[in-house]
């Protein structure tokens, strides 16, 4: 390390060699915690992070020792709020516009936030009942999320983004409807996406998902 001072640990303290495993750990960490845990518990992110670290071994071949700084410095620039934060930044105007939410109309956005959120109809085309996950606000968000360009995740990161996995899904999904959420008086508010207040709703999207993979496995459904 080149720079000592007080506060949190900054790349640009390390020496060429450390950044460069680093960049390599920061971007894998993001990728498995958007694909794995995007909402992780502290065991999660301990899990996410000697998984990076390891990749990042194995994509630069530098043997660097575990420290507390360096795995701050992962976990500090990009974390799950961090993620969750960007998603219902970029969802939020396509709820607005696709359900049809608007600002003078409040009755009509209270009853339409009642009818969108029975049952989970925001993620059943047309609301009915072989249209589950068939909604086109789906796809558009996680193609403007993690496959807009070269860039992102879902295509620098192949290997943990086919087949589309389930977290990931399951985050969407709690971030429609936290979206959604905001209009509940009729005006729209500002309700956080963070862990502390989805989570529960996330473990319960999720844990759906999955039994719908397994009731469905046959038809080849998800």
């Amino acid at each position: 390390k080149f720079t000592e001072h007080e506060g949190h640990p900054h790349a640009k303290d390390y020496d060429n060699v450390t950044q460069e495993f680093m960049t390599a750990a920061v971007t894998e960490y993001h990728a498995c915690l958007c694909t794995q845990s995007p909402m992780p518990n502290d065991s999660q992110e301990t899990v996410l992070l000697v998984a990076s670290w390891v990749k990042a071994y194995q994509l630069t071949g530098v043997n660097l020792a575990w420290t507390p700084d360096l795995s701050k410095l992962i976990s500090g620039l990009l974390h799950g709020s961090q993620v969750c934060g960007e998603l219902k930044t970029k969802l939020c105007p396509l709820i607005k516009v696709i359900f049809g939410f608007h600002s003078i109309h409040c009755q009509k956005n209270h009853s339409l936030v009642e009818v969108l959120k029975e049952g989970m109809n925001f993620a059943f085309k047309h609301m009915a009942p072989m249209g589950f996950l068939k909604v086109p606000l789906i796809q558009k968000i996680i193609n403007t999320m993690w496959f807009a360009n070269k860039h992102d995740e879902g295509i620098m990161f192949p290997e943990h983004f086919k087949p589309f996995p389930y977290p990931t899904l399951a985050l969407v999904l709690t971030a429609i409807k936290c979206c959604i959420d905001e209009w509940v008086t009729g005006k729209q508010g500002d309700i956080p996406f963070t862990t502390q207040e989805y989570c529960l709703v996330y473990e319960a999207y999720l844990k759906c998902l999955q039994d719908f993979d397994v009731a469905t496995k046959e038809v080849s459904v998800l």
